[in-house]
């Protein structure tokens, strides 16, 4: 695909003869790549970046993705209820 359209087609035999097969899956590995490393990045698993080596960052407990659920205390009022049964 390119910029949304479809850039090329055929059967796998026939991307293999025109040699356009590679040419995909190269650049589908790095677009993964790619995202994989700016993904490590965004959550703080890779500190440094050098000639491709990552430096796993250890020292840091992960973070919850979800909060645990706060149970509120105290009650309804009677005069709640008395309400709500009037309104049905």
């Amino acid at each position: 695909m390119l910029d949304g359209r479809i850039d090329t087609q055929g059967t796998i035999a026939d991307l293999r003869a025109q040699d356009v097969l590679e040419t995909i899956a190269t650049s589908e590995a790095v677009e993964v790549q790619a995202k994989e490393i700016v993904a490590a990045i965004d959550s703080n698993e890779i500190d440094v970046i050098d000639d491709g080596k990552k430096s796993d960052n250890a020292d840091k407990k992960p973070r919850k993705l979800v909060k645990d659920e706060h149970r509120e205390l105290g009650g309804v009022k009677w005069s709640i209820y008395n309400s709500y049964l009037e309104a049905s």
